[in-house]
């Protein structure tokens, strides 16, 4: 590292920045975003212009200045070979404290390059060119100080307080927001790095800062909805399920959507089964060769352990979506009591059990014999989500669902056709019954939408996706809403 340093030239700035890793200069884009925002609310609260210089610094009229900042100021890091450009706790501590000198090499560097770039006649040659230009002394603070902190515990110095410039103090703490909602996973990163950011005022960062930074919010939002895509991480959930390439059976995923105007609102599951190479069956066609081998339930519940991985990953994400719609066999719903397997799956996988929503087909419901009717109401009674799927308003009543212990119904696909039905999904409504349909057509999921179901299955939504898939959109559409 110190020889790379002692060797490395650069002529221009663009030359310099290009000798950043893809990671680094990525997150320095990333910084740059949020010092612009933080540095154009500082200005309007008069933060900074109480500190030697300070005044003439912090001015709106820099606030591309400010982006520049943000944007060069690991410049320094260019200096040292890739892997050792990102700071790694399995550094020794020699490596350690090379590592920390890029703030002071990226300092003289970006002074030799505005020497290149600009001249100035006064410089000898040695040491760092002396110049009285603003903005470049601020670029030069940017790089040097920005990991000092308010308290004294920074490097390379260990300045405090108002000894670090107010644009160090800017660039730090947007480095600080970076690093914790982008590189640190997270199931909500935004909220948790800048409450986390927050906390730190009075120690890491000043209070005055802090209050800034507070203000600040919707435009670092803004920022942050900007690069979510590169630097959103997925949650760390355990799963029960592994999911590889080669396995016979799995679930995709496609949004379902309510409300006016249409949200995410539910995800429903479909099930694949891998017959051959490249051929792929749906639950239809392979639900009586398992009835025969009698592998129904097996096959059910490695089905709904997979799904109970994708609904923790929800609410480990805090997703404030109603849950997960599984689609089931309808063998699986015999006079067979499979009570205590449901348990050992919640046990498991700690999910909330009301918003794993397994489909029971109504015409299973209708035909059931007294010992199937009363697996179903067990089932009911301790909390297991059944949604009657491909119901029919004239088949069984509201009243009659909720004697059963029905809070959630499909509607047929003929049902979802016809707005003539619109008074009975009122109906359902009314005795707190959630209703789900399935449509294929603009004009009926518009009526669908209208008449209050909460969540509609259907091909307009989207291609089935993978589970990181899944999860990375609903994230995304819930942040973009402002969630």
């Amino acid at each position: 590292m110190q020889q790379s340093d002692n060797r490395k030239t650069f002529e221009t700035w663009e030359e310099a920045f290009r000798g950043l890793a893809p990671v680094v200069r990525q997150q320095s884009v990333r910084i740059a975003g949020y010092t612009q925002a933080i540095f154009i609310e500082a200005c309007a609260s008069g933060f900074g212009t109480h500190q030697p210089g300070g005044s003439e610094r912090m001015q709106s009229t820099y606030a591309e200045l400010a982006y520049k900042c943000g944007m060069y100021h690991q410049l320094g890091k260019a200096l040292v070979p890739e892997e050792y450009q990102v700071f790694s706790e399995t550094f020794s501590e020699e490596e350690q404290t090379l590592y920390r000198k890029y703030t002071v090499a990226g300092r003289r560097l970006v002074a030799e390059l505005q020497e290149k770039s600009g001249g100035n006649k006064r410089w000898n040659g040695e040491g760092e060119p002396p110049t009285e230009n603003i903005p470049w002394l601020m670029i030069r603070e940017s790089c040097q100080q920005h990991m000092e902190r308010f308290d004294g515990t920074g490097y390379p110095e260990g300045r405090a307080e108002s000894a670090i410039s107010p644009i160090a103090q800017i660039v730090g703490i947007a480095k600080a927001f970076d690093h914790l909602s982008a590189e640190i996973k997270s199931e909500n990163p935004f909220s948790e790095a800048f409450d986390a950011i927050l906390e730190q005022s009075g120690t890491a960062f000043s209070p005055d800062l802090c209050a800034v930074f507070k203000a600040a919010r919707p435009k670092i939002q803004s920022v942050f909805n900007k690069y979510i895509h590169y630097t959103m991480k997925l949650p760390r959930t355990i799963p029960l399920v592994k999911k590889t390439k080669g396995r016979p059976m799995g679930l995709m995923f496609r949004g379902m959507v309510g409300g006016e105007p249409a949200t995410l609102t539910a995800y429903e599951a479909l099930p694949w089964f891998s017959v051959k190479a490249d051929q792929m069956e749906e639950m239809n066609a392979v639900a009586p060769r398992l009835a025969r081998t009698g592998l129904t339930a097996d096959v059910a519940f490695y089905l709904l352990y997979e799904a109970a991985d994708m609904l923790l990953r929800m609410q480990n994400c805090k997703l404030t979506l109603q849950g997960l719609f599984v689609p089931m066999f309808g063998e699986f719903f015999t006079k067979e009591n499979h009570l205590k397997r449901f348990e050992e799956l919640f046990a498991n996988q700690p999910i909330d059990r009301s918003r794993l929503l397994i489909a029971i087909p109504e015409e299973k419901v209708l035909r059931a014999n007294k010992g199937e009717a009363e697996v179903i109401r067990r089932y009911l009674k301790n909390g297991i989500a059944l949604v009657l799927d491909d119901y029919h308003p004239e088949s069984i009543s509201p009243a009659m669902l909720k004697e059963w212990g029905f809070n959630h119904v499909r509607l047929s696909p003929e049902t979802s056709a016809q707005p003539l039905y619109a008074s009975d999904i009122r109906a359902l409504r009314d005795r707190n019954i959630q209703v789900f349909a399935s449509c294929a057509e603009h004009q009926h999921l518009k009526w669908l939408l209208e008449s209050g179901v909460c969540g509609v299955c259907s091909p307009l939504n989207g291609e089935p996706m993978e589970e990181d898939a899944a999860i990375r959109e609903a994230l995304l559409r819930e942040r973009e809403a402002g969630l």
